[in-house]
């Protein structure tokens, strides 16, 4: 079986705005798991009613022609300079732990996150990342299997085995397999809205987004130093912002003074610690209002801004409209 990828659709623009330049790029390589391929090409390269979609160029990891698990040969139409210009990288399960990255390959992904491109991983595409260095001090996760080779290889990086995806912002990993679906349902979720991913987990015949349990499963990460006692706790606010949490409770929490404790959340995240947890609460609003439909009130409980006027009033300020005009527009009528 031979597949010949010049994948090429158009994109953009559909429930809401987000990133305008969705080129993604998908990595293929010798021993290719080809399930975790397929999945990244069913979710960015069939075209679907959003138009335009995704723009996705398979890109070879070294030769012209890749060969696959079950005899499939894979022949990319693209070379590591596609990375220049894409928004997206994902890379399916690497094809053993222990093969080396080409220092081509891996200058190519270093470059391409320096200047702001996604980098995707599924399974154990987790141990390319690793080898670029770019998940030292991180949050990150891969298939349970890999989880104990990974933490020895690369003792530097936090590895939460727990859940389905880490969402780190520059960078994702997911746990093995059907994990990867999930992850991808997220990235369109962030770039066209609940109701296009929604959608699309209904042509896939699953469950859209994992509701229900998405706190559980799903871990958003700040992002920066995973070794510090301010990162831990900005985490730990995270997963917990319907608590009070007053500078002297946060400056408790993480073993440091109160002076000290605005000074670096302010160097990790340019925001002072009530601007920043204010944005979280908001951040969180609007992953409810997309996803569920309880009302403002319940919604203010478990954000941790307690009335619906407060909810209010930081909801316009900090997204230009209401409550009630976002979840109309992620979920009409």
């Amino acid at each position: 079986m031979v597949f010949s990828c010049e994948v090429c659709m158009p994109v953009d623009i559909g429930v809401g705005e987000a990133r305008r330049n969705r080129k993604v790029c998908l990595l293929a390589y010798d021993n290719l798991c080809v399930f975790e391929y397929a999945m990244a090409l069913e979710v960015f390269a069939l075209e679907r009613q959003y138009d335009p979609w995704y723009t996705l160029r398979i890109v070879n990891a070294g030769s012209d022609e890749i060969s696959g698990l079950g005899d499939v040969t894979i022949r990319p139409g693209h070379g590591v300079s596609e990375f220049d210009n894409a928004d997206l990288i994902i890379i399916p399960g690497w094809s053993s732990t222990n093969t080396p990255v080409s220092d081509i390959l891996k200058q190519a992904i270093i470059n391409a996150h320096a200047r702001g491109c996604r980098i995707a991983s599924i399974c154990s595409g987790v141990f390319v990342l690793a080898q670029c260095g770019l998940l030292d001090g991180r949050k990150a996760t891969t298939h349970w299997k890999y989880v104990k080779t990974l933490s020895e290889q690369f003792p530097d990086i936090n590895i939460d085995a727990n859940v389905l995806y880490v969402d780190g912002g520059d960078i994702i990993t997911s746990a093995g397999s059907l994990a990867g679906i999930d992850m991808c349902l997220h990235i369109v979720r962030q770039d066209f809205g609940v109701d296009c991913a929604n959608e699309m987990a209904k042509q896939l015949v699953m469950p859209p987004h994992r509701q229900g349990g998405q706190a559980q499963f799903i871990s958003r990460p700040t992002g920066y130093d995973y070794k510090g006692n301010i990162a831990i706790l900005l985490d730990d606010i995270r997963e917990n912002l319907d608590q009070d949490w007053s500078i002297g409770k946060m400056a408790e929490q993480s073993r440091t003074s109160s002076r000290t404790l605005q000074r670096r959340i302010r160097l990790l995240t340019g925001l002072s610690p009530h601007a920043w947890l204010t944005t979280e609460r908001i951040e969180l609003v609007k992953d409810l209002l997309e996803t569920t439909n309880l009302n403002i009130q319940k919604i203010a409980d478990i954000t941790g801004l307690k009335t619906p006027e407060t909810l209010r009033h930081h909801f316009k300020r900090l997204t230009g409209t209401s409550p009630s005009q976002y979840r109309a527009n992620f979920n009409p009528a």
